[in-house]
This record gives structure tokens, sequence and C-alpha cells, in this order.
């Protein structure tokens, strides 16, 4: 049955796709989740998702998940296949009725050819703006959620490891960036916008440690490790090698001042400001032992 009104979100497991399915529901936006695994996708169903099962790597797949829908948020994983996956579903989609696509891209700190991500994110979006499918492209920097990586060490010793040096970030609340699209989603005027997200004002890592240590009532500090050592962390949590270096040319670019800059496109779409730090670290104090 065709519904143009209901929402297609991809990545629909995942931090900011979970966040978005939640918001819109809320709204009572009818949603559409394409997950791989159906066994991670129950608590989806008990919200009253259509869920479909498909693989963006096995395009056969796809048709049930696009037919009938007339927007679709197209996130896609960090990893070496995610230009095929989004070409997949960009392809999908151009069978299935030309539905408008909200495209969660990414910033890519100058020069983007220098990062592997970056060169996919750049494919991706070229290939969106040639599809001529409506579209809208929201490119968030460094989420705050990413240094949830500290919080172990936050909670036992106090202590911030992370290879940024003393670079300043704009970084951004995960939740700032599912209710920007939201909003990019239901309401009119984003066709064809990019939207580059970020927080309300740049701060270092020792910034994050001093608000962190307010939030928390005790002594956090940061200090900046090595490149490789935080390799050899990342691999060691299990992470795949081709993720741990795409972490790490982010970090090197961002400890070189990729980051350092803010934009209004938050407030400018949702019509308040993009959350602080020190709200990041109140609502997230419990994760860093507080």
């Amino acid at each position: 049955m065709s519904n143009t009104d209901q929402i297609l979100v991809t990545g629909s497991t995942g931090n900011v796709g979970g966040a978005l399915i939640h918001m819109l529901r809320a709204m009572g936006v009818g949603v559409r989740a394409l997950v791989r695994h159906e066994d991670k996708a129950q608590s989806l169903k008990d919200a009253g998702v259509d869920v479909v099962v498909g693989d963006m790597l096995k395009p056969q797949t796809l048709d049930p998940a696009l037919s009938g829908v007339g927007k679709v948020f197209l996130l896609t994983p960090v990893s070496p296949d995610a230009a095929n996956m989004a070409g997949n579903v960009i392809a999908t989609a151009r069978r299935a009725g030309n539905p408008y696509i909200v495209r969660l891209s990414e910033y890519s700190p100058e020069p983007a050819s220098a990062l592997r991500n970056g060169q996919l994110h750049a494919q991706v979006n070229t290939e969106l703006k040639a599809s001529g499918l409506p579209y809208a492209l929201l490119q968030p920097i460094f989420y705050m959620q990413n240094t949830l990586l500290a919080a172990q060490t936050v909670a036992s010793d106090g202590m911030i490891y992370l290879p940024l040096k003393d670079a300043r970030m704009s970084m951004i609340d995960i939740r700032d960036v599912a209710e920007t699209a939201v909003k990019v989603l239901t309401s009119e005027g984003h066709e064809g916008k990019t939207y580059v997200l970020t927080g309300p004002k740049s701060i270092s890592i020792h910034d994050l440690a001093a608000v962190l240590s307010k939030a928390l009532g005790k002594d956090v500090n940061y200090v900046s490790v090595p490149i490789e050592a935080a390799k050899e962390a990342m691999l060691g949590m299990g992470f795949p090698e081709w993720l741990a270096d795409t972490y790490c040319e982010y970090f090197q670019n961002y400890s070189e001042g990729g980051g350092d800059f803010v934009t209004d496109d938050v407030e400018r779409v949702t019509g308040k400001p993009a959350r602080s730090v020190e709200t990041f670290a109140r609502d997230f104090a419990t994760y860093f032992g507080g």
C-alpha cells in the first residue's frame, strides 16, 4: 500500500536514526525502518514502526523498503562500502517514485580529499545531486557523544585520553542533529539545501574536561595522546583497521584546526540554539561516572 506521508529511515538502530525515529513517532509521523537484522528491531516494532528487513549492499532487497514512501532519511555507516550502499538506495528510490531524500552526510575538514571517508561522502553527495531526486544534505561536525569513548577513564581515573592536541572544535550533540533532520523532513523550504551542523561554540578538550569536572564534582584532566596510541587502543577494542584508520585521519585533521568554526544552521532550521557542552555534560553525567 502506498503511503507517501511515510518516512523511511536507514541506520534506524543507530544513535542518530534511533533518536530521529523516536521524535517522528512522537509527532505522529508514519515511519518505516530499514534494518539489516530483524532481531535488532523488536523495540522498533513495539513502538509501532513499520520494519522492513533489507541490506543496502543487496539492491534486490531494497524495493520493499522504498515502495510507496514519500521521504527517505539516508544514513550509511562508516564503512568502505558506504558509497555503494547509498548508491543502491538512490537507484532504488528513482525506480520507486522519486521520494525526497534527506542525506546525513558529514562535514569533512578540508581538504576532504585527504580523508578516505570524506571522499566517500563527496562521491555520494555528487551522485545524489545528479540523480534528479529532491534532496537536502545535513553535514554535522564531530559529535559530542564521540567523547563517550573516554567515559571509562573519566569514571575510573578522572582522565580523558584523546589524540586531539589543543584543537578547538564546535562539537554538536546528536540530539540536535536528529531535531534538525525532523524539521528538514517535515517542513517546507529545505529542498536543495546543505546545512553544516555545529554546536554553539568552538571548544577544546581541555574545556570539555573543565565542564565535566563541574558536572561530576571531581577533577577531570585531559592528556593528548599520539595518533598511533589511539589507533592501537581502538584495535584493542575490536575496531576494524579501516575504521580505526578513518577515525585517526579525522583526529589528525581536527587537531590541525579543521573543526574550529561555528554555524547557526541548527538554530535557523529548528528555531532554537544548538545544545551546549554544559548541557551535554549534565545530561550524560552518569555515563562518565557521575
